[in-house]
């Protein structure tokens, strides 16, 4: 039974949280590294770019357009540097060099839909999650009866393209043995080669298909909604970077038991379809 939701599934604090607990965790970071103003934001003596690293080939999550990096983590991206007094700074990558340059010094923050994985949280510190999400399989809607089955992407010799360096990667090298794989550098050259029918499958997280299933422009292709994984996106900083880690842990805190991050994914994602 498929069902069209208008929101993401987000991890919430407890409703039994301590409000005294809220209020020292404040008052601990404003004694550690900055001041609290008037309106509840905090203030900080060190105003210096907060150099966000990103991979702007993931839209509705983040990408480029006219030159201007846009979608889910900028829009976030944004509203954390405003929240700590600083202004955010976009620096493009591939998403395999993110985290090269998040340990070169390059970048502050990777702010690019990142997966929490064990491999990646031996080289970065991971905040909190903000959004569960996962991989979910493309195909043409002219193959709907041949390929439309759960099953179909695991026969052998299918045809399955994915984006370098991302999940869908993982998930076909350790999950689809018997699979022919193909691998692109950015979403866009994938869904050309599923539409040239040189690929049977795309494989790629969840925000992108839910994208599609939306947009008119689409109707030829068609997205088979069984997560094939269970991912958690977070932001990443250096291991070293303890007080920029407490300074998004907290806020991100602050913001789930506001409600403040459902409203920009549902800018980006309007609808989410799921398959019980």
């Amino acid at each position: 039974m498929t069902e069209v939701h208008r929101s993401l599934e987000f991890f919430t604090l407890s409703s039994r949280t301590s409000i005294v607990c809220r209020l020292l965790s404040v008052l601990l970071l404003a004694a550690a590294f900055g001041c609290v103003t008037d309106d509840g934001r905090l203030a900080f003596p060190n105003r210096k770019p907060l150099r966000v690293g990103v991979a702007p080939s993931y839209p509705p999550v983040i990408f480029e357009e006219n030159g201007e990096i846009l979608g889910i983590e900028a829009d976030l991206a944004h509203s954390i540097a405003d929240a700590l007094g600083r202004r955010a700074v976009f620096s493009s990558y591939r998403l395999s060099e993110l985290i090269d340059a998040l340990e070169a010094g390059e970048i502050d923050v990777v702010m690019s839909g990142l997966s929490i994985t064990p491999e990646r949280s031996k080289r970065v510190r991971f905040t909190a999650p903000y959004m569960k999400s996962g991989q979910l399989a493309l195909i043409r809607s002219s193959d709907l009866v041949r390929l439309g089955r759960k099953r179909s992407i695991y026969r052998r010799g299918t045809r399955v393209g994915y984006q370098r360096g991302s999940m869908g990667e993982k998930f076909v090298a350790t999950k689809l043995p018997l699979a022919v794989s193909f691998a692109f550098n950015d979403v866009d050259s994938g869904i050309r080669s599923l539409r040239a029918a040189r690929i049977d499958f795309f494989v790629h997280d969840a925000p992108t298909i839910w994208r599609l299933a939306g947009d008119p422009a689409s109707r030829d292709l068609h997205g088979l909604y069984h997560l094939l994984t269970e991912e958690h996106l977070a932001w990443a900083v250096r291991h070293d970077d303890l007080k920029l880690h407490t300074l998004l842990d907290a806020t991100l805190s602050h913001w789930k038991r506001e409600g403040r991050i459902e409203p920009i994914v549902n800018r980006w994602i309007p609808v989410r379809v799921t398959v019980r």
